[in-house]
C-alpha cells in the first residue's frame, strides 16, 4: 500500500495541484454559459507549488518512503506469520527487490 501511494503522490501531485484550482473556477460556471455563480470564474491556477526542483525533490521522497515503508510492513508481517530465523531469509530477495525498485524509480527519475 505504502508504494501504491507514493506511485500516485509521484505521478500525480502536479496534476492534482493545478487541475484541482482549475475546478474551483470551473465551479462558478459548470455549463460554460458564462455565468459567475461563486465569483470565482476568473481564478488562475497558482504555479508557485509546481515547480521542477520542488516536484522533483517529492518524486524523490515519495520514491523512497514508499519503498522504505513498504519493505518495514512486508518485513514485520512476516516476523508475525513466521518463525524469526525462517521470516528474515525469506526477506532478503524482498529487500534485493525493493533496493532495485528504488533505484530504477530514481534512475528514470534522472534521466526525464
Amino acid at each position: 500500500m505504502p508504494i501504491a501511494v507514493g506511485y500516485v503522490v509521484a505521478h500525480y501531485y502536479s496534476l492534482l495541484i493545478l487541475e484541482g484550482q482549475r475546478t474551483i473556477a470551473l465551479l462558478s460556471d459548470p455549463l460554460g454559459t458564462g455565468a459567475n455563480w461563486l465569483g470565482t470564474a476568473g481564478w488562475e491556477p497558482h504555479t508557485g507549488l509546481v515547480t521542477p526542483s520542488g516536484v522533483a525533490s517529492l518524486q524523490i521522497t515519495v520514491i523512497i518512503l514508499g519503498h522504505l515503508l513498504g519493505t518495514l510492513l512486508a518485513h514485520d508481517r512476516a516476523l508475525y506469520l513466521f518463525p524469526r530465523a525462517r521470516a528474515v531469509a525469506g526477506q532478503l530477495p524482498l529487500l534485493a527487490l525493493m533496493v532495485a525498485y528504488t533505484v530504477a524509480g530514481l534512475l528514470l527519475l534522472y534521466a526525464g
